[in-house]
C-alpha cells in the first residue's frame, strides 16, 4: 500500500506543487488540499527539491579547491530564507514593514 501511495504523483506534479508554493502562486494549504496530501508530505517534497537543486548546482570536478566554502555559505543563506518563510507562513514572525516616509509635523512655537 505504501508503494502505491508513493507512486500516486509523478515528478511533474510534485514539481508543480512545490513551485506553485515557492512562487507564491498558491498557499501551501491550497496546494495540499488540491492534491489531497498532508502538509508534511509537501514539506518533504520541498526539502527534496531544494536538496536536488543544491546538488545540481554544486561545482563538479573541483575537489580540493575553494568551491565547498561557497556552497556552505549558500546553504546557510538558503536555510535562513527557508526558515524565515516558514515562520512567516505560520504567522510567527511578522513581515518587516517597508520604510514609510512621513511628512514632518509642523509645530509653531512663539
Amino acid at each position: 500500500m505504501k508503494e502505491m501511495e508513493q507512486e500516486r504523483y509523478g515528478v511533474m506534479e510534485k514539481a508543480r506543487a512545490v513551485l506553485s508554493v515557492w512562487t507564491e502562486r498558491k498557499k501551501a494549504s491550497v496546494a495540499c488540499r488540491e492534491l489531497s496530501i498532508s502538509s508534511s508530505l509537501l514539506w518533504q517534497w520541498q526539502d527534496r527539491a531544494l536538496s536536488g537543486m543544491l546538488e545540481a548546482l554544486e561545482p563538479r570536478g573541483r575537489e580540493g579547491r575553494e568551491g565547498p566554502a561557497l556552497a556552505q555559505q549558500m546553504k546557510r543563506l538558503l536555510d535562513r530564507k527557508i526558515m524565515a518563510r516558514e515562520l512567516e507562513s505560520v504567522g510567527r514572525v511578522p513581515r518587516k514593514p517597508r520604510a514609510q516616509v512621513t511628512a514632518p509635523t509642523s509645530s509653531t512655537t512663539t
